[in-house]
């Protein structure tokens, strides 16, 4: 059932049952909890990065600079790409200085300042091209417009007005953007924003004709980091209520998102995996957990990560002395081939991912080197295993957790990645502060943020994360 309800001015904050509030403050009515919302420090904002653009730009861009979309042989403005290409630039100038990345982010905000299309006082940024929701049968006919967009575009126009200073046309944009949260949603026009079984929803893909989307969980999350930034920069109480409503969506839905064993859903309504998105997700919840300092968001990025790790992980394979099977499956997981080798001593291979396979359980290498190149090998420690340290993902802030089993070990890493082990001072019911967890040989570990053993590794299983989901 999708409930719109514009809310009359002044009207009192309705109390729903639970801890639940309803929001009277913004143009929709929906469920909002309380969240704490935390100015943070550069390392720990949304889109922090450390990585210094090059200057020649490879991506598909125009005559002036501009990333665009190429589609059919034809050059189309894509908001998403050219907001986050300004955001990315200026984490560039952040690190470097460079006016070069300061300029050419102000030529990505300004095509969209320039493509605008108005409806009262928001500002949206339309797509051009039609658009197959999952390249399947529910076409997008033009304009269309996206929240993921908005929420970028907006994150953008707030960083440039930090940057260059709050009295100029970027703050103006970025209020405008702002705008465009706050219009109940008219098919046929301009919109984003709705509330479905009374949650708000920020919708990536607004159906151009009716009142419908596809409840895409990462973009309802990147608006999200929108309204974050905005309201970080305006202290408006309207961008903080609504962002507690997306917040409390995002952490409402990962239950409907999350697939058990597996990758999350890209989205809601066609509930199709969300691929590499899995990954986008989990790095989303350690912002929120930023952002809140609620750590039910860092439960819900471990239970994600456990499901399913995330991708892009690569190294070296260590393999024990005996017999070893590579195996090829298809799609579905069944078997389509096997090969057996045996070894009379240690051996190292490459693998170019690591993650799992459909109906077989545990974790997958893709053997990339030797006797069984083109195989999957699974993971096994102490038979067969990446060496060092894999697959690690940070927490923005550190993570509290209890000592549910007495380590009797922790572990330091090299930058070799040889691990050594240390005796452990940790008791039963003591409390620690984690900020990493990685697999070690093998192995799932935490990496301690404060104490004695600051800076060491115990194993994932002696210890009970906060907020675990």
């Amino acid at each position: 059932m999708l409930t719109v309800v514009a809310a009359a001015a002044g009207a009192a904050p309705l109390v729903a049952t639970g801890t639940a509030r309803w929001s009277a403050e913004s143009p929709v009515r929906f469920r909002s909890d309380p969240f704490e919302i935390r100015d943070l420090p550069q390392g720990q904002r949304p889109y922090y990065s450390g990585v210094r653009l090059p200057i020649v730009d490879t991506g598909t861009h125009d005559e002036h600079g501009v990333r665009m979309a190429l589609l059919t042989g034809k050059l189309y403005d894509h908001p998403v790409a050219q907001a986050q290409y300004g955001i990315n630039l200026l984490e560039s100038y952040r690190v470097t200085g460079e006016q070069v990345y300061l300029k050419r982010a102000m030529t990505q905000a300004q095509r969209l300042i320039d493509r605008r299309v108005v409806r009262r006082d928001g500002w949206f940024y339309p797509y051009r091209f039609r658009h197959a929701m999952h390249r399947g049968t529910d076409v997008y006919e033009t304009p269309w417009y996206s929240m993921m967009a908005q929420g970028q575009a907006m994150s953008l126009f707030v960083r440039l007005a930090q940057i260059v200073g709050d009295r100029t046309h970027w703050r103006q944009a970025a209020d405008a953007t702002f705008a465009s949260y706050l219009l109940p949603p008219v098919a046929g026009q301009p919109w984003g924003v709705y509330v479905k079984d009374g949650l708000l929803w920020l919708e990536e893909y607004a159906h151009p004709t009716r009142v419908r989307g596809d409840q895409t969980y990462n973009g309802h999350i990147f608006s999200a980091f929108g309204l974050w930034d905005y309201w970080s920069l305006s202290r408006d109480a309207r961008a903080r209520q609504m962002l507690q409503g997306a917040i409390t969506t995002a952490r409402d839905a990962h239950r409907l998102v999350r697939t058990r064993q597996w990758r999350s859903r890209y989205c809601l309504t066609h509930r199709k995996d969300a691929g590499m998105y899995h990954s986008t997700h989990i790095i989303q919840h350690a912002v929120l957990h930023a952002i809140t300092g609620d750590p039910t968001f860092a439960g819900i990025m471990d239970l994600f990560y456990s499901d399913h790790p995330t991708y892009g992980v690569s190294g070296t394979i260590r393999l024990a002395p005996g017999d070893h099977v590579g195996y090829k499956f298809d799609a579905a997981g069944t078997v389509l081939d096997r090969k057996r080798i045996s070894l009379t001593r240690p051996a190292e291979t490459a693998s170019t991912e690591r993650h799992k396979v459909m109906r077989q359980t545990g974790i997958w290498y893709d053997i990339s080197e030797g006797s069984l190149s083109g195989y999957l090998v699974k993971e096994i420690p102490g038979r067969s295993y990446q060496a060092g340290r894999a697959a690690p993902i940070g927490y923005r802030i550190p993570r509290s957790a209890v000592v549910v089993a007495a380590p009797g070990r922790a572990y330091s890493l090299d930058d070799a990645g040889k691990v050594t082990a240390v005796t452990a001072g940790l008791a039963v019911g003591d409390t620690v502060t984690v900020n990493l967890r990685a697999a070690l040989d093998g192995v799932q570990h935490y990496r301690l943020d404060s104490g004695a053993h600051a800076g060491q590794w115990v194993r994932l299983d002696t210890l009970r994360g906060v907020g675990t989901a």
